[in-house]
């Protein structure tokens, strides 16, 4: 049976509203939680980078050692109207509202294996903990954590897989931005001189593939903004979206194909084309018999359970910190349905996600 405490943590980090960007209520109580353990927690500077209203909680643990045990603060929507219930296996919404498992769970999970660790005055090794801000928007806070010089892994809690799988690769996504210029005139009066942006990006869609190229890699056609009123004809467009790969030289190709479409439709009709991207995450990609996973699976194995290592198709903190350097896998945890409103997190995941960290982190 799961203990409540572990139950009633969640349920308080759960309440708190913290969307990306307004963390702030959430690092408070994280902070709070881990000095009363007498622990050195504190934020770091990522505040003046990231645009949130907090930075990052970090605590090193007798110095910080090798490892860090990382979740996310931030929530994709709020949760102040969210009503959790809980049943006999699971904490859900009323259905109106997401939970906020996504990643308040993994933050609880974390949090209640140290204490049951201090509480108990049980030896452990050392590690860090570290809260990010604004995983759900644009990483900003994993991008700018700010980390003890010794840690070298990470083992970031934030998968929807259940607790003893781990995802040892993941895709990177660059996003792009093509920017349609055409040429503007009266719509009722003169139509024939003008030049519609909107129809020309509608025409290199149209020509161009999205969605699963191949078993690595995506596409996708995000936004389209354009047109300035119904009386005029568009003199302007911008078409968002992204490439995401397992494997990062898929990527460029299928971007100089995107580049190539809009500058073919933009000419055959007179008018321009620009189009730019960036990385917004890079992929990263693990050996199963590299440190990093040797150190996940025995975890999950003294844990009880069966290690999984996987590939994983989105994005996590995991990428920022493998980008940053440091070997880092992303656990499953089992929060279902994450971001929607009937999202729902198994007590069962709960427990076993504490246990893993319990035997990442004593000695």
């Amino acid at each position: 049976m799961t203990d409540e405490h572990l139950i009633n943590l969640f349920l308080e980090l759960a309440r708190l509203d913290g969307p990306s960007g307004k963390e702030a209520p959430v690092a408070d109580y994280a902070i709070n939680f881990l000095m009363k353990l007498g622990l050195p927690a504190g934020t770091d500077g990522a505040a003046g980078v990231s645009g949130s209203d907090t930075g990052n909680v970090v605590c090193p643990v007798d110095g910080g050692g090798e490892f860090v045990l990382l979740a996310h603060m931030d929530t994709a929507r709020t949760t102040a109207a969210t009503r959790q219930v809980v049943t006999s296996d699971r904490v859900s919404s009323d259905g109106k509202a997401q939970l906020g498992a996504d990643n308040r769970a993994g933050m609880a999970a974390i949090l209640y294996a140290v204490e049951r660790a201090v509480k108990a005055g049980l030896p452990l090794k050392p590690f860090t903990i570290a809260f990010t801000t604004q995983e759900e928007t644009s990483m900003a806070g994993g991008l700018n954590l700010t980390l003890p010089a010794g840690v070298r892994h990470g083992f970031v809690f934030d998968s929807s897989l259940d607790p003893g799988a781990y995802a040892i690769a993941s895709p990177g996504a660059a996003v792009f931005a093509a920017r349609v210029a055409g040429k503007p005139a009266h719509a009722g009066i003169a139509p024939e001189k003008g030049i519609c942006a909107i129809r020309i990006a509608a025409h290199a869609i149209d020509t161009l593939k999205f969605g699963r190229h191949d078993e690595d890699t995506t596409s996708n056609i995000g936004t389209i903004t354009g047109g300035e009123a119904t009386n005029v004809v568009p003199p302007s467009a911008v078409v968002k979206g992204e490439v995401r790969s397992l494997d990062p030289a898929k990527v460029p190709p299928i971007l100089d194909q995107i580049k190539a479409g809009f500058e073919k439709a933009a000419a055959a009709a007179g008018g321009r084309s620009e189009f730019d991207w960036a990385w917004d995450f890079k992929p990263y990609r693990h050996a199963p018999d590299s440190e990093v996973c040797r150190l996940a699976a025995e975890a999950v194995k003294t844990a009880g359970l069966t290690p999984a290592p996987v590939p994983s198709h989105g994005g996590s903190d995991a990428n920022s910190l493998n980008a940053l350097g440091v070997a880092t896998v992303n656990f499953g945890i089992g929060a279902r349905n994450p971001h929607a409103d009937d999202e729902y997190i198994l007590l069962e995941h709960l427990e076993r996600t504490t246990e893993i960290i319990w035997q990442l982190i004593k000695k």
